[in-house]
């Protein structure tokens, strides 16, 4: 406690917000920190982002993505330039914060219940089969620190109020990692897509997932806390250049290897264009299929309702696909050591 009453209070004016502007997100030749006295994080970036728009930040770790967003909500120290935002903020953060209290209210977060769009909110977000299942539905009480639920379910849940809210810009720092790929493709098309509830909206996404890329209007490549490039998917592409780099280090972690490089070092497009078809289709299909060979079972069981004959008829392979969405602490509920 002595420690936080004592650190720096953050400067209110690092942002305006001038609602005459004519982009609600814009970042003028700034630079930036998390301490006045810091090496800075973020430099050199120049942003304009539009209304309605679709924004994919992408990058490798440590490259700024988070900081980003941190930044536009002020939360970074600004050693120069100028940033602006303009209307009601959203943020969805990687660690979802959920309130000691129902999933109703945690969703509600103090607006009045409207039931049309409480249920709209609750399709979009794919929580209506887990308020099914969970023991008192919506009216379900919450533990601290969402103890009673597993981190794909508090993530869907801080994504709910953040829609529910109604915000002009939304700030969405990588709320799809932790559901499996058909819930997140569920949650794209129907929450953050062209034709999702969110489509009228700001909309920032950082993301390690390439599976939506295509689908975004503008990609923002950060690389040692710069803006290296920025574009539609097909421009980053053709450019091969930082956006191409990320994607076949992406592939590489997945398996998919670089096997015709052309004589320049460089995977040809076309090359480049099938390998990432592949490696879409291999996210967004692997989990779907374990997770429908084992549906039945999933509607079936929950970690408020497992009982030890059903679960000795599963190996732990089994398990593993079945609460892949779950945390270490709830696997542990099923007898094995989390790791």
């Amino acid at each position: 406690m002595n420690k936080f009453m004592n650190v720096e209070e953050l400067d209110p004016n690092n942002v305006d917000h001038d609602q005459s502007e004519k982009y609600p997100l814009v970042i003028e030749n700034g630079t930036f920190s998390w301490g006045s006295h810091e090496a800075p994080i973020l430099k050199n970036i120049n942003l304009n982002l539009a209304q309605g728009t679709l924004v994919a930040v992408v990058g490798t770790v440590g490259s700024g993505k988070s900081s980003l967003i941190s930044t536009f909500l002020g939360e970074t120290d600004k050693l120069c330039g100028r940033i602006n935002t303009k209307g009601d903020l959203a943020y969805v953060p990687q660690q979802a914060w959920i309130r000691n209290a129902t999933l109703k209210e945690n969703i509600l977060f103090g607006k009045p219940f409207e039931k049309s769009l409480y249920h709209r909110v609750i399709e979009a977000c794919a929580l209506k089969p887990d308020i099914e299942m969970l023991p008192g539905g919506d009216q379900i009480e919450i533990g601290e620190k969402g103890i009673n639920l597993s981190g794909g379910q508090k993530q869907r849940v801080s994504l709910a109020r953040a829609v529910y809210y109604g915000a002009d810009v939304y700030f969405l720092d990588d709320p799809l990692s932790a559901v499996d790929s058909h819930v997140g493709k569920h949650i794209f098309d129907n929450v953050l897509g062209p034709s999702g509830m969110l489509r009228k909206k700001t909309r920032v996404l950082v993301t390690h997932s390439i599976t939506y890329l295509p689908e975004v209007d503008l990609i923002v490549v950060l690389k040692d806390g710069e803006v290296t490039e920025k574009g539609t998917y097909k421009e980053l592409l053709e450019k091969k250049g930082a956006f191409a780099d990320f994607l076949m280090q992406h592939l590489q972690e997945i398996g998919i290897e670089n096997t015709s490089p052309e004589a320049d070092g460089l995977i040809g497009i076309e090359d480049l264009q099938e390998k990432l078809t592949r490696a879409i289709s291999r996210e967004s299909g692997s989990t779907g299929d374990k997770i429908s060979r084992h549906g039945s079972l999933k509607r079936n069981l929950s970690m408020d309702s497992c009982d030890s004959s059903s679960l000795k008829q599963m190996n732990s392979g089994s398990l593993r696909a079945l609460y892949m969405d779950k945390e270490p602490e709830d696997i542990s509920l099923l007898g094995e050591k989390s790791h």
